[in-house]
């Protein structure tokens, strides 16, 4: 028998859990934080009294099947790889109000991106320590066949155990892809993604990953860690900029800056600087293969060892690389002219951001359209805004899409398309359907392009429905077709520059 259903909860309530108990035997006791998609909390397990960390999923996206199997995905995955410096998924769930949560080990100390804040540049044995461990937890993942794709000083944690104060916990999962079509028990892994979507974040992001390339393998988190030992060798990221396209021409045209050059004043090794270059090498084939060749080099230099790779092999591979340059610019400019009237208003973020194949267009006619367009030319036309369309579902269909909180409706019964402005904004969309409570999702038309999947929930019986809708436009419903008219709403939050977030931790 289904207990009763509790009583309606206010936003606030349903954001902050504490004091209540989760599937019967989580007591939550304090929030820790709020990330992009969930609020993590402490808690204590009831029967045995452990301390067991939940995260779960902000109210907004409680409906939302993407973000779900994402969080589901990233309970799997941690948990099937079972390596000591991956954090330890061990339950999941769904609370009193509909949202799911998953329970880890509760980490006591802090993130990577928190201690190099506090203390700035590290010595390149405690570099070696920290990263050897990273190396160990993503090449025990790669041969189970699942590639992290998001590898950053934010996902990795560091805690104190018995006399070592650096013991490494690789976190959050959740945009991971396991290489291999089914998991062990037959199950295929969910298509959380669109082909040649760009995951990751921007300061971390290998050139292929960049370009949205289909065929990714395990050597992007190989030069996201070549990203992170540059960071703790000079305080810095290889490439920085005022927003996502900026950051991402870099990565494709610019051999990054020897860490020795960058900071003269440190003492930082020959051989860490060429592990370092190896790591980050623009083509996945002069990186090292593996994350057992990377640790091995590092345990080298640790030891006071000869390393694989060397400083001069490093400066042939950055010759190699600017003699690749001037092709990958041409390229870069193609896209960067095709996304400069949408990216005024970029500010970048963590969550993933897609990228459009452009085929790259003629040098001459490029040049001339320039020159065109410099001079005022007559028939140069005015830039017109990148669309995207966007396919629009409900569970059980039939429901009726608004935008504005209610005062334009983009589709009349769902399943629909909605075309929308690509642009990095916010568009809170609420769905309608009698019977089930109004659903708010929040979709930015620059990253959610694939189809939004919401979950709708029947209104409790006796009780009135939750209601979204302010007010109903005046004008009747759209005709057949209208749903292409182009949308060009601008939601109330953008989602962060990378580069101030990355600072900010």
């Amino acid at each position: 028998m289904q207990a009763a259903s509790p009583a309606p909860l206010s936003t606030g309530e349903r954001e902050a859990l504490v004091g209540q108990v989760l599937a019967g035997r989580y007591e939550i006791t304090r929030q820790i934080g709020v990330g992009g998609m969930g609020a993590v909390y402490e808690a204590r397990h009831t029967l045995i009294g452990k301390r067991v960390a939940v995260k779960v999923l902000l109210d907004k996206y409680a409906n939302k099947e993407q973000v779900i199997a994402r969080l589901e995905q990233e309970a799997r995955l941690a948990s099937s790889i079972g390596h000591p410096n991956i954090v330890d998924i061990t339950d999941f769930g769904e609370t009193a109000d509909g949202r799911r949560f998953v329970v880890m080990e509760y980490l006591e100390g802090a993130s990577l991106s928190r201690r190099l804040a506090d203390e700035g540049p590290m010595p390149a044995p405690r570099i070696a320590h920290i990263c050897v461990q990273i190396a160990s937890a993503l090449g025990a993942a790669h041969k189970k066949g699942i590639v992290h794709r998001d590898v950053k000083p934010d996902n990795v944690f560091l805690i104190a155990r018995d006399d070592d104060p650096d013991v490494v916990k690789v976190v959050d999962f959740g945009i991971s892809k396991a290489l291999r079509p089914a998991d062990d028990d037959g199950a295929a892994s969910p298509r959380l993604t669109q082909t040649g979507m760009v995951l990751g974040t921007p300061l971390y992001m290998s050139p292929e990953q960049a370009r949205g390339d289909e065929q990714l393998d395990h050597r992007i988190d190989i030069y996201a860690l070549g990203v992170i030992m540059y960071e703790l060798a000079t305080g810095q990221v290889p490439f920085t900029g005022t927003n996502y396209l900026n950051i991402i021409s870099q990565v494709l045209s610019q051999p990054p800056r020897p860490p020795r050059e960058v900071r003269p004043d440190l003492d930082i090794p020959p051989a860490l600087e060429a592990i370092i270059l190896k790591a980050l090498a623009k083509d996945p084939a002069e990186r090292y293969q593996t994350m057992d060749e990377l640790a091995d080099d590092l345990r080298a230099l640790a030891g006071g060892g000869p390393v694989q790779a060397t400083r001069e092999s490093m400066w042939a591979l950055r010759r190699a690389g600017r003699s690749r340059t001037a092709a990958w610019v041409a390229a870069v400019a193609v896209i960067v002219a095709a996304m400069a009237v949408t990216a005024m208003a970029l500010l970048g973020g963590d969550e993933p951001r897609p990228a459009a194949a452009v085929p790259a267009a003629a040098p001459d006619a490029a040049a001339e359209r320039t020159r065109a367009a410099a001079a005022g030319a007559p028939d140069a036309a005015p830039p017109q805004p990148e669309t995207v369309d966007i396919e629009l579902r409900s569970r059980p269909p039939g429901a009726t899409v608004w935008a504005d909180g209610g005062q334009r409706m983009i589709c009349s019964a769902t399943p629909c398309t909605w075309r929308a402005v690509r642009k990095d904004a916010v568009v809170p969309l609420i769905f309608e359907l009698d019977g089930y409570d109004d659903a708010e999702v929040r979709i930015n038309p620059l990253v959610d392009t694939a189809p939004q999947v919401i979950r709708l929930v029947r209104a409790r019986r006796g009780h009135r429905k939750k209601s979204l809708v302010r007010r109903r436009p005046p004008e009747s419903p759209p005709e057949p077709g209208s749903g292409d008219a182009i949308d060009d709403t601008v939601g109330g939050e953008l989602m962060g520059n990378p580069v101030r977030k990355r600072k900010g931790q």
